[in-house]
């Protein structure tokens, strides 16, 4: 498999930078395009990374015939908008998660894909990561017994800025959306369905987006997730994976890069030693699926960005 995917950039700021970033260190893709609003601004990160091509508008990019896969990195509140232009030019779409911002979007990019017959993945890149892999492994070879208990928090504090896509309605600002689905991920991941039932305590700020959000999920036969997201506080940024023999402890869960698994007998630590910011095996695998001719992703199919999709819209709707 000797064949290159050529990908295109929209939306070049700051997680499209670290995207970016990663291409060397992956393999089966070339960083080609980059699109903006700002014609300048393109021209500048495709200096930046080594693109081929640097366009002022997304359409420019989607109308180009090199570009194969697109991901889609601008606000939350454009990507619905971006991937279905994407699919519907033909091109595979990786997007930012949240892939969308309601269940009612998503499941119109997964038809548009099918109709276009393409490829749509939602950017989980933290399920991608050695250091999660890891994490499964060990629960899969039985080795804490079951899981009983998904603990995991992610917050840091954030100045109030009613203009900042944090904390902006307009652009789909708010905890849940932007920090507090990896939380979700981590629940989905080790637990594989919806929760049973929910209980939701949250802090909106001024603009009436969320600040912090905890929440208590109960899953079937007595198993819980206890997770607590924030833009108010620093947390300690773990994911604790609780089973009846022992856990694992994940620091910065999200962008992990070690694990530990802790039993009665000692440790047992796993460090990825890996090279850029993360992204490269989520590219690669993206890369992979293509050039292999699959229309979705084993890793993050369609069910599970639903999913996730699902229990946030139920989340929300105990705010008030």
């Amino acid at each position: 498999m000797t064949q290159k995917i050529k990908w295109g950039i929209i939306g070049p700021g700051k997680i499209a930078s670290a995207f970016a970033n990663d291409f060397k260190y992956a393999g089966y893709c070339a960083l080609h395009a980059i699109a903006s609003r700002d014609d300048e601004k393109a021209k500048t990160f495709a200096e930046e990374f080594g693109a081929a091509k640097a366009y002022g508008s997304y359409e420019a990019l989607y109308a180009d015939p090199e570009v194969e896969a697109v991901y889609i990195a601008t606000p939350h509140n454009f990507h619905f908008e971006c991937a279905k232009a994407a699919l519907e030019a033909g091109k595979a779409v990786l997007c930012e998660k949240p892939i969308t911002i309601n269940p009612s979007e998503l499941h119109s990019l997964i038809e548009t894909a099918k109709a276009n017959d393409t490829y749509l993945m939602e950017g989980m890149w933290t399920y991608f990561l050695p250091a999660i892999q890891k994490a499964q492994q060990w629960v899969a070879e039985g080795r804490i017994g079951e899981v009983r208990h998904i603990k995991a928090d992610f917050g840091f504090k954030v100045p109030f800025d009613p203009h900042s896509r944090l904390f902006n309605p307009n652009l789909a600002g708010g905890t849940i959306l932007d920090i507090g689905i990896y939380n979700i991920a981590m629940a989905t991941l080790f637990f594989h369905s919806k929760p049973t039932s929910m209980q939701v305590m949250a802090q909106k700020a001024p603009t009436g987006v969320d600040s912090d959000v905890n929440m208590l999920f109960e899953y079937p036969n007595g198993r819980k997730a206890d997770l607590h997201t924030s833009f108010n506080y620093m947390l300690p940024n773990f994911a604790h994976i609780i089973g009846e023999n022992g856990f694992i402890s994940i620091p910065n869960f999200w962008q992990a890069d070690a694990c530990t698994l802790h039993l009665e007998g000692g440790i047992e630590k796993f460090e990825a030693k890996r090279q850029g910011f993360g992204f490269s095996y989520q590219i690669e695998a993206v890369s992979k699926d293509l050039l292999e001719g699959k229309k979705m992703s084993d890793t993050v199919p369609h069910s599970v960005s639903m999913l996730f999709q699902e229990v946030m819209e139920e989340v929300v709707s105990h705010f008030n």
